[in-house]
């Protein structure tokens, strides 16, 4: 017999096969033979995908800067330069509203007048310096020893009584009282102790020096032609995705409108109308924001006075259909308002009078005891007819308009309206100290709290406490304070609703707060609030954040910069 070799793996199996066959000759199964199961695959998470980084953002200013205040900004490119460098403990979102900026917390005690800011870790500023609790106490005493001025934020400042440091970074405020705009006004930007230590910062230009801790470090300045800045890596929310922003100094606006087309400039506020010659470029689109300034009409409330009648404010009020007003004063330039807040604010909840009803107008003089002769078409009232005299500045147009479209109005209602356009200087700024000589004012506040003289939007607060409360009448000639509530506004109930507003701290709680002093103020108007002024912002369509399209109806639309992208 012929025996093949087999390999004794083969031995094995032919031994196997023969006792099976055995085995189930037997009647006997046979078990099967266990299979161990291979370890599954590993499922691994997704790639995330790489974030967008990369890209230049080409952004206008209409003048130079050539100093720098960084509380204290004075155009748009200042502020827009002054975001970009610096960081506060707060700072304001696209709704106005103070969030935690250099601090990762706030914790506010029961009496609301002790703050407790604890700072991110590792802050660093541009030049790499740690960035503590000492800076921020330095920056808090540097400002509050300012002199003072008419500056808000410096004043608004004094309501600190102490500032101290637990560690290096737990920062403990103590406020004379409780006030909630405080938070608002702590997002000034926090200023370098190392480098500005023992000296008097109301005399350095910051910008010689432009250390910040800001999402953007400066690193090049070409005099009247731009500012360069470039991504800090350190930046305490994140590296910006952007690699630089140049700030390009374009005064004109044609030139601006030709660099957003031909794609030299990648965002540009324009003057309003502006934004309609580029309507045919595909590559950008455009949006309104307001500005921080309002155009009212007030009235005398003092005895003696027609309009210190509450319903003949109130008449007034209601025949005046208010967008067709604005619409034909402004052409398109104002934005109808109901309140002294910030247009789509946190604060904007009263929406603006839309009336235009002269028969309810009507009503409520005759209600009043102003009732109008057979044949006549000025109201009287125990033989005294109904006149006031409205006084407005003569250098704008718009204000003019406005005012004689009220006479136009009030004519139709039986109330004559003399118009008075006049000089401000001479005339106009008499009017706002005693004697107080004026029955309607049309008028504006510029409601910046950084420069008087530019409505910024980086410590906005919608607090009206200033221009309304009794106690800021004047109170004789012995008073020498700077008093706002120039109309003579008495009211206890708007009184107690203005001072509860600024004591809450939480958004919905103080929402609620200034949503009932706002329906006071549209009730006994001791103003009726006209317009604001918007701006146009044209953007490429290429930019994006992170959360989605930018906001273009905020001043605030740089709040996120350092989540901008372009996309390819």
């Amino acid at each position: 017999m012929k025996l093949s070799l087999l390999p004794q793996r083969g031995r094995r199996c032919l031994m196997l096969i023969v006792v099976s066959v055995w085995l189930a000759a037997c009647g006997w199964t046979v078990p099967p033979t266990p299979v161990v199961p291979e370890p599954p695959t590993p499922t691994l998470p997704p790639t995330p995908s790489p974030l967008p980084r990369g890209g230049v953002l080409n952004l206008r200013i209409g003048a130079d800067i050539t100093d720098i205040r960084p509380w204290q900004p004075r155009s748009r490119g200042e502020e827009y330069l002054i975001g970009l460098l610096y960081s506060g403990l707060m700072r304001l979102d696209a709704d106005l509203w103070p969030t935690p900026d250099l601090a990762e917390r706030l914790d506010i005690d029961a009496s609301g007048r002790v703050l407790t800011f604890t700072l991110r870790p590792n802050l660093r500023w541009h030049d790499g310096q740690p960035l503590t609790a000492a800076d921020v106490l330095f920056t808090l005493e540097a400002l509050r020893n300012l002199p003072e001025t008419s500056t808000a934020l410096l004043a608004d400042l004094r309501y600190i009584a102490t500032a101290s440091a637990i560690d290096e970074r737990t920062v403990v405020i103590e406020l004379r009282s409780r006030y909630a705009p405080m938070l608002s006004l702590l997002a000034v930007p926090i200023l370098p102790r190392h480098l500005f230590a023992d000296r008097d910062v109301s005399k350095i230009n910051f910008l010689d020096q432009p250390i910040g801790s800001g999402p953007f470090r400066l690193i090049e300045r070409q005099a009247g032609v731009s500012l360069t800045l470039e991504r800090f890596e350190q930046y305490h929310h994140g590296a910006p995705l952007l690699d630089r922003v140049v700030l390009s100094v374009i005064p004109e606006t044609v030139l601006a409108q030709r660099a957003l087309r031909d794609g030299q400039l990648l965002v540009a506020e324009l003057p309003w109308g502006a934004q309609e010659a580029l309507a045919d470029v595909a590559s950008l689109r455009s949006g309104s924001i307001p500005e921080n300034g309002v155009y009212f009409l007030a009235f005398n409330l003092r005895p003696g006075r027609p309009f210190a009648d509450v319903r003949l404010r109130q008449a007034l009020a209601t025949a005046i259909d208010l967008p067709r007003l604005v619409e034909t004063a402004t052409k398109g330039g104002g934005i109808p308002v109901g309140n002294g807040a910030l247009p789509g604010s946190w604060a904007d909840m009263t929406p603006p009078v839309t009336s235009g009803d002269l028969p309810a107008a009507r009503a409520l003089l005759d209600a009043a005891g102003w009732t109008l002769p057979p044949g006549a078409t000025i109201r009287q009232r125990e033989g005294v007819p109904l006149i006031a005299r409205l006084y407005v500045r003569n250098d704008d147009e718009r204000r003019v308009v406005a005012a004689r479209r009220i006479a136009e109005i009030a004519a139709s209602i039986g109330i004559q309206i003399e118009v008075e356009p006049v000089d401000f200087a001479t005339v106009i700024l008499a009017r706002y100290v005693a004697p107080y000589d004026f029955d309607l004012l049309l008028s504006s506040w510029l409601n910046g709290a950084g420069d008087p003289t530019f409505g910024d939007t980086m410590f906005y607060d919608p607090d009206d406490f200033a221009l309304f409360h009794s106690s800021q009448l004047e109170q004789g000639p012995a008073d020498t304070r700077v008093t706002r509530n120039f109309v003579g506004f008495n009211d206890p109930i708007y009184d107690e609703q203005a001072l509860i507003a600024r004591q809450l701290y939480g958004r919905e709680e103080r929402r609620s707060a200034i949503a009932q002093v706002q329906s006071r103020i549209a009730t006994e108007l001791p103003y009726l609030y006209l317009w604001v002024d918007r701006t146009a912002v044209v953007l490429a369509t290429r930019l994006y954040t992170l959360d989605g399209p930018i906001d273009l109806s905020t001043p605030r639309f740089l709040w996120n910069i350092e989540r901008w992208y372009l996309q390819p």
